[in-house]
């Protein structure tokens, strides 16, 4: 981030508050059917923003946002941000007792929901107790009618001098329960040095912006701050390939942060169907999540152009590394180098640097010290360090010499059995060597013997070919003790919104 200078762009009324005035009945925010201008958002903003400073009291408070993909979630956090009330955003999937845990660790004053999500939100904060549910869909047994509330409450100009909420993400880890994570940007004390902090987003006024992956992850979320700064913003529902690209060709939208599920959906549509939508306005799709397949990557590269900026990172510690087009066309399979501040290191299990493209842990550095924090959580926030400031997402990898970097797999996903470490990736780039193999998972098991074994899963294009038959192929290309003793053919694999593989589940429901 840049930092603040209060004489300059400080100063500066926010993007929507001037656009209100400039570009009063132009377009802001629109799921495709329905559509607010930017007279009309300013108006919804104040007066939800007004709802909640009413409701959400307290120093620091927070407030749980569990809600699809909706114009109405969107303008639910854009008018916490301006309250100054931080949200913690909660994955719609959750049940009652997962989401009552998040509202108890993260000391939340309030939970909004959705009319579809509003059932597990009540039963959720009854658990938990003394935690309201504002919730919409009409009339509630308990709680309060969000829809009412707004409704009968005045759009009110809000003080953007007021303190900036602290945000709070919650992120899965590999055992135990959901990690919290404090959200900070760094210098911004006010709800004005955020706004003007987030309208330093790379997508900010390059002209609208598309939502593709759900609002609770944090490259999606980012839409908040670019509608607040000035950019307009589509929020269709949950991703759908068709519709997506509809809406690329509909809105001539600019922008989007998308994950390579939607990129293998998208190239999956008809070939009629992607020919006739003019994506020619795409200007920057920023790319996250799971690690693309170099020929999709490629795929996408040759229809939307070279217009992806792919970024490595966690919601605990932001963007770390950031790759062009272009420069991944020189260097396949690369997450870029890093952003400043941030310095890479790989090191040995000892904590020892290694030479450069040799494989290690990759470490980052950055010169506050803070590093990453979780919240209420000293122990956790310790073990993904080396030393203050210098930590790890749990990546093996290596950088070569012109200081890209590449991840191979997770550390935090060996298998140790017998005493001997095993990476998972190994085994499931040869499974996917496999012409009958379209996804692959790797991954450890208890075992009373060796402490762990690995197992598998599989989703196979050719119904002829077997579990056994796989594991021989494996086993003519891997020394035994890289090779699962089982391997169980699905029809999918379970990967989160952001197409990243969900082992625990696989652990859990396969073993």
């Amino acid at each position: 981030m840049l930092p603040l200078d209060p004489s300059d762009d400080q100063a500066h009324e926010p993007g929507f508050l001037r656009l209100a005035t400039t570009s009063a009945a132009q377009l802001a925010l629109s799921d495709g059917a329905r559509a607010l201008t930017w007279a009309e958002l300013r108006a919804a903003l104040e007066q939800r923003a007004a709802v909640l400073t009413a409701l959400v009291r307290g120093d620091e408070a927070r407030m749980a946002v569990m809600g699809e993909n909706t114009m109405e979630t969107v303008l639910t956090y854009a008018a916490a941000m301006l309250a100054g009330i931080g949200t913690i955003p909660v994955n719609v999937h959750l049940k009652a007792d997962e989401l009552g845990y998040i509202l108890g660790d993260g000391h939340a004053a309030a939970v909004w929901a959705d009319g579809a999500h509003r059932g597990e939100a009540l039963r959720a904060a009854a658990a938990v107790g003394d935690v309201p549910v504002i919730a919409s869909g009409g009339p509630l047994p308990e709680g309060l009618d969000w829809d009412a509330l707004v409704s009968a409450t005045a759009a009110v100009p809000q003080d953007l001098g007021r303190p900036a909420g602290q945000n709070l993400a919650y992120t899965s880890g590999t055992t135990g329960f959901p990690k919290g994570v404090l959200r900070r940007l760094d210098g911004a004390r006010s709800v004005r040095d955020v706004l003007w902090q987030l309208a330093r987003h790379y997508a900010a006024g390059l002209g609208p912006h598309l939502v593709a992956g759900p609002l609770h992850h944090s490259g999606p979320h980012a839409s908040i701050g670019l509608l607040l700064a000035g950019t307009p913003v589509v929020v269709p529902g949950r991703f759908d390939a068709a519709t997506a690209l509809s809406c690329i060709d509909r809105f001539s939208v600019a922008s989007s942060v998308m994950v390579p599920t939607h990129f293998v959906r998208l190239l999956g549509l008809p070939d009629e169907v992607r020919e006739a939508a003019d994506v020619s306005s795409l200007r920057v799709i920023g790319q996250t999540g799971a690690a693309c397949p170099v020929e999709v990557k490629r795929a996408m590269i040759r229809w939307f152009g070279p217009v992806f900026r792919e970024s490595y990172g966690a919601t605990e510690s932001g963007i770390l590394t950031v790759i062009t087009s272009d420069e991944w066309l020189r260097k396949p399979g690369s997450v870029g180098r890093p952003v400043p501040p941030f310095e890479v290191l790989v090191v040995d299990e000892a904590g020892v640097p290694v030479p450069t493209g040799s494989e290690g842990r990759l470490y980052f550095h950055e010169p506050s010290g803070r590093g990453i924090e979780y919240l209420d959580a000293p122990e956790k926030s310790a073990a993904a360090h080396l030393a203050p400031g210098l930590f790890t997402l749990g990546e093996v990898g290596y950088v070569d010499r012109d200081g890209y970097v590449y991840i191979t797999d997770r550390f935090s996903d060996m298998v140790v059995s017998g005493g001997v470490n095993i990476y998972p990736a190994e085994c499931e780039r040869v499974l996917l060597e496999h012409p009958a193999v379209a996804d692959a998972a790797v991954y450890g098991v208890a075992d009373p013997e060796m402490g762990e074994r690995l197992s598998g899963a599989v989703v196979v294009r050719d119904r002829e070919v077997s579990a056994a038959q796989l594991i021989e192929h494996c086993r003519a290309r891997l020394a035994h003790y890289k090779v699962p003793r089982t391997l169980h053919i699905v029809a999918e694999l379970p990967r989160s919104a952001m197409g990243k593989l969900e082992k625990r589940r696989l652990r859990s429901e396969l073993g």
